[in-house]
């Protein structure tokens, strides 16, 4: 569904409104005069002031266009497959990453993301594997996130340096 670009920026104002009003409780420590409020504060101000300019730039076509219709992919099968498949591979991963590990889910959600997009087996396969591979040791690595390792708990050392 495409939605009027005056309700999509009056949408982030409103999320914005919120967040900066969520930012307002978190006090900051007494030694420091910002806390863990500072980034969603910056975050809802962002959110305001672009979602201010949707709107605003959404105006020009308020008389010309409908406040919403329906694209075309979502009048055929296929493109409802393709559009669930980005929630259902959130879900997938969600489900599966403690038990399989994040290398294994990683290839897995890619690969049928990829399948699902119309791409071979023959191209979603590796670049599936070498997404996943790098993913890991970038966050494993470079950035010290914990990932879940699974059933691949032996070659952890492998990624990691």
């Amino acid at each position: 569904m495409k939605v009027q670009d005056v309700l999509v920026g009056l949408f982030f104002i409103v999320i914005g409104v919120l967040m900066i009003e969520y930012a307002a409780d978190l006090k900051p420590p007494r030694h420091l005069k910002f806390g863990p409020g500072f980034f969603p504060l910056l975050i809802g101000s962002g959110l305001i002031l672009v979602g201010g300019l949707i709107a605003l730039l959404g105006l020009r076509t308020l008389r010309t266009e409908p406040l919403w219709h329906r694209p075309e992919w979502s009048r055929t099968r296929q493109g409802w497959v393709r559009f669930c498949s980005i929630p259902a591979a959130v879900a997938l991963y969600v489900l599966i990453v403690d038990a399989a590990g994040f290398l294994l889910t990683a290839v897995l959600v890619m690969v049928l993301v990829l399948a699902v997009s119309g791409e071979p087996l023959r191209r979603s396969v590796p670049a599936g594997a070498v997404t996943a591979v790098v993913l890991t040791a970038i966050f494993a690595s470079v950035l010290h996130v914990p990932l879940p390792w699974g059933p691949l708990q032996n070659i952890s050392g492998w990624l990691l340096w």
